[in-house]
């Protein structure tokens, strides 16, 4: 709303958001980022989606004055200083007492995952620098929700922080560029939303191998995913610090999910029978690439006893069948299906490619209607206008009418990951993934 508001100054028009209580801080934060630090804001204590709209119209009763006061009131600009020191130093009884004595002030700052993380020295943060062509005040990008400046030195501190080593560099600082280009301003406003969106690193290519990217049961913790979850959480702190993706500021989730620790996992193309998600980017074999999803949840969808493709891909159809469905706004949503080799490797052997399994899917994935919709009652002002006809129905009317879950089959990717056993993983999407490639960040 900030963002929304901002934009109305700029038009040359007065504007005031009213603020639930628990978004203060993330209106402050928000003020700052997109450029108007002396937004001014009144305050109401609860959020008005779900409020009775008696409960609507008294707390904003209680705050008009407030309201018009700050509409019709000058005040002294803010003035704020966003720096940090540029170098921090801690002392202790022994190295290891200063390693905690670090932590626990970085935790308080929420420069962590409340994890451990290693020192972001100068000689580290140097030796990761090496391990990429680019130069250390080279600007990768600027990265959302927050738009700051992504260097190539910063990058390397969070990275460092992760515990990643020289030859994780490009991939991450791929990973970065990637995600800025990534739907509307990076995903922007699904970063901010309250709902649990993550982002999920995938990667494709030789490089995925050679510094050990697991893309078996990838997923968990454990020491054959070591790589995985460093890179991950490399990302994860530079998406937090340079992109001032913070809890309560810039990420107002409502639960939150395990998902933000963000993963990343390579494909298993050894056991792949068809070609890879970078390959159906337009990448080559010795090509590296990095993906990014933006996942909204997850479900594992598992399959006991079917052996043939159009049994395997009906457990998957009806399996991906979940979650709501936006009146008006149904190219915004996908699916991302993780399938193991014994779902792909019996389909493919029926000679089935994976715009064939694609398509089926699509086919096959439809459900009610009323149930996708429900969560959006159909007098709602936003519900579009190719769809204001299903205010003249019933709601059984609306149960009744069965519909594709998603626009077209382009709406689904498939990704060959996981061990032996036919069980499927499946993540609401949206928007659309991004690819770019890796080996231009090589040194």
């Amino acid at each position: 709303m900030c963002h929304d508001m901002i934009e109305v100054e700029k038009m040359g028009k007065p504007a005031v958001p009213i603020v639930s209580g628990r978004f203060e801080d993330d209106a402050i934060a928000s003020s700052r980022t997109f450029g108007m630090p002396d937004l001014q804001f009144v305050i109401v204590p609860r959020i008005y989606r779900n409020l009775a709209d008696d409960l609507c119209v008294s707390q904003t009763e209680d705050v008009i004055d407030d309201l018009i006061a700050t509409l019709t009131t000058e005040t002294d600009q803010v003035s704020q200083n966003l720096h940090d020191e540029a170098t921090l130093r801690f002392e202790g009884e022994d190295r290891y007492d200063a390693v905690q004595k670090m932590n626990q002030q970085f935790t308080a700052r929420d420069w962590s995952d409340a994890l451990p993380i290693q020192p972001p020295t100068r000689e580290a943060v140097d030796k990761l620098i090496a391990g990429t062509n680019l130069n250390a005040d080279d600007v990768v990008c600027d990265m959302p929700p927050g738009f700051g400046i992504a260097t190539v030195e910063q990058i390397a501190i969070n990275s460092a922080m992760a515990g990643a080593k020289p030859e994780h560099m490009p991939i991450i600082i791929a990973g970065v560029k990637c995600f800025s280009v990534l739907g509307n301003e990076g995903g922007k406003s699904l970063l901010m939303s309250t709902s649990p969106q993550a982002p999920m690193l995938v990667v494709n290519g030789p490089l995925a191998k050679k510094v050990g990217l697991n893309g078996g049961s990838a997923l968990g913790p454990g020491r054959e995913n070591e790589i995985n979850i460093t890179i991950g959480r490399a990302f994860y702190l530079c998406l937090k610090n340079i992109g001032m993706w913070y809890p309560h500021k810039m990420d107002m989730d409502t639960i939150g999910t395990t998902r933000k620790f963000v993963p990343c996992l390579a494909e298993n193309e050894e056991v792949s029978p068809w070609p890879s998600f970078a390959s159906d980017r337009g990448f080559s074999d010795d090509q590296s690439a990095v993906s990014i999803f933006t996942t909204d949840g997850e479900l594992d969808v598992q399959d006991q006893g079917n052996t043939s493709a159009e049994g395997l891909l009906k457990t998957l159809a009806y399996g991906i069948t979940f979650g709501n469905r936006s009146v008006g706004h149904l190219q915004s949503q996908e699916r991302l299906i993780f399938m193991p080799p014994d779902v792909a490797l019996p389909v493919a052997a029926e000679g089935w490619s994976k715009e064939d399994a694609r398509n089926f899917i699509f086919e096959h994935a439809y459900g009610s209607l009323g149930k996708f919709i429900h969560f959006m009652p159909p007098n709602d002002a936003r519900v579009e206008e190719e769809w204001q006809w299903i205010r003249d129905k019933t709601e059984q009317e609306l149960i009744d009418t069965k519909v594709p879950l998603l626009a077209s089959p382009d709406k689904i990717d498939i990704v060959v990951v996981g061990a032996d056993r036919a069980k499927t993983l499946v993540f609401p999407t949206g928007p659309s993934a991004e690819t770019i490639g890796i080996d231009q960040y090589l040194p």
